[in-house]
Formats: C-alpha cells, structure tokens, sequence
C-alpha cells in the first residue's frame, strides 16, 4: 500500500493530483495547504511520495522541502508549480527534490511520473539499496 502526501494551496490541484494518485497506484493519500502542514503530516504518515507546492500560506514549499529532507534525506518529494524560474528550479533541485512537475500538468504524465517513483521505490526496497 503506498501512501502519499499532496500540500497544495487550491483545493483543485489537491483534487487532481488525488485522481492521478490513486490511478498511480497510490491507496491512501494525506492532504495539508499550507507549508507548515508538511513537517507533521510526514511524521504521521511516512508517505511515500511527496507532493509540494512551492507558493503556498506560511513555509513555502522551497523552505519545506529542504527541511523535510534534511530530517529526512530518503523522503521522495515532487515539486508541482507553474513557477519555472531559473532560481526556483535550483533552489529545487539543490533542496535534493526527485522531481519538478509544472502545472497544469498533464495527468498521465504526472500518473507515469509516479509509476516511475513507487517502481524505483520498490525495486531499492527488494533489493536492500536505496534507490
């Protein structure tokens, strides 16, 4: 059963990414809308994945990201923002972010990306390596 964790500001995107999750392959998904929500939540739960807005009330999804994955460096965390600035990207991707999903994204690419995360999560689970 793979968990994942959706913080969005709009309930819309919470909405949609839920439809791609559970058509991933995701049973249980957990919903926060704001930055501050990511810390407990992931505590709680231990999702899987992770799905972050970066503009959103109180942390933004950049500041959340790189705490969460300082605490938790195994933690598979996926960016969805139509912010595509050259300092958000990297700020991304050195916070150690899997992925960057654009919005509105395409739901089977988004179902593919997510397909492509539990596989790699559980072929490193079978095999013993993190992945």
């Amino acid at each position: 059963m793979a968990t994942a964790l959706v913080v969005d500001d709009s309930p819309v995107m919470r909405t949609q990414l839920r439809a791609v999750l559970r058509q991933a392959g995701c049973d249980a998904i957990v919903e926060g809308s704001t930055g501050d929500d990511v810390m407990p939540l992931f505590e709680r739960h231990k999702p899987e994945l992770v799905f972050l807005d970066i503009v959103m009330p109180g942390k933004d999804g950049v500041t959340a990201a790189t705490e969460l994955l300082q605490r938790y460096p195994g933690a598979v965390v996926v960016m969805c923002t139509s912010l595509t600035t050259r300092d958000k990207v990297l700020a991304c991707q050195k916070a150690g972010v899997s992925h960057y999903l654009l919005k509105p994204f395409q739901p089977e690419r988004a179902a593919a990306i997510v397909r492509h995360l539990l596989a790699r999560r559980d072929v490193g689970a079978a095999t013993g390596v993190a992945s």
